[in-house]
């Protein structure tokens, strides 16, 4: 059902409405007992080597399935979420190496919860410079993160998603797919100052984004990928997975190497479920 089954949905709302919206996969309500972390981390050193490592997987469900056979609760046997089920998963990875520092500061907050926005929030500062009396120097990082919602679509439309038109009845939002990925990299033999802030959104309007600015000498890349389909129809596990009507594709990396005087990208998503009713030119407006 995964495979078959969308993202990215464009329901006409007509009813009492001037205006129609396009849908997106919906949010996905965190469970009843949720979680929190958070880290902070203040290095400084003048020589020496640092390596820094974090990776972060929170996936979760939410089914109306009577039937005992949650997606994850039984990974072994056939997987099926329930009509109007949905499935939510947000990843961050980052790894930072440094070998004979001359001089390397690394700031970096770190915050998830199931509950709350968003729901996760990552900032990270680091600036190195390599020893002039080492062949080997050098400092790498890499950070990713993932947003990706599967939704079996709603019956009514106004059950526990937000809507464009609030006196819409019986408007059947289809089944979607939607995955999001973003992510940068810098490394350097030399020196390289960068900041990045990271944060998702999925228990509310879905959202990612991901920034990244740095100056220095060596190679800085940001990139990002969007995967959205839209199937005909709601899915229900008595039937056969519906068609799927639309597919939308994105990719795109931006790349320096040599002398950097500056770097900055900034990459954003988010559903166009709009935020309290509200028109979505407004919302990409805030």
């Amino acid at each position: 059902m995964f495979s078959r089954v969308g993202m990215f949905s464009g329901v006409v709302v007509a009813a009492l409405c001037v205006v129609g919206s396009a849908w997106a996969s919906p949010p996905v309500p965190p469970p009843t007992e949720g979680f929190g972390i958070t880290t902070a981390v203040d290095i400084e050193m003048s020589a020496g080597d640092c390596t820094e490592v974090e990776a972060f997987t929170w996936t979760w469900v939410h089914d109306r399935s009577r039937f005992g056979d949650s997606t994850l609760a039984h990974p072994g046997v056939a997987q099926f979420l329930d009509n109007e089920g949905r499935a939510g998963q947000i990843r961050y990875t980052e790894e930072l190496a440094t070998t004979d520092t001359s001089f390397f500061q690394l700031n970096k907050d770190f915050a998830a919860a199931s509950e709350g926005e968003p729901n996760l929030d990552v900032a990270k500062n680091y600036g190195y410079v390599a020893s002039g009396a080492s062949l080997i120097a050098n400092a790498t990082n890499k950070e990713r993160v993932g947003l990706s919602i599967v939704a079996n679509g709603d019956g009514e439309g106004l059950n526990d998603m937000p809507s464009l038109c609030p006196w819409v009845r019986s408007q059947k939002i289809p089944a979607t797919n939607e995955f999001i990925a973003a992510g940068s990299n810098t490394s350097t033999t030399s020196v390289m100052v960068s900041d990045t802030d990271t944060d998702v959104l999925a228990t509310k309007t879905p959202e990612l984004n991901h920034t990244i600015s740095a100056a220095g000498v060596g190679n800085a890349t940001a990139l990002m990928k969007v995967e959205l389909m839209e199937a005909g129809d709601l899915w229900v596990i008595t039937t056969p997975p519906p068609d799927l009507v639309s597919k939308t594709s994105y990719s795109e990396t931006s790349s320096a190497t040599g002398g950097i005087d500056k770097f900055t990208k900034a990459m954003h998503y988010h559903s166009t479920i709009p935020t309290y009713q509200m028109p979505e030119p407004w919302y990409q407006l805030q």
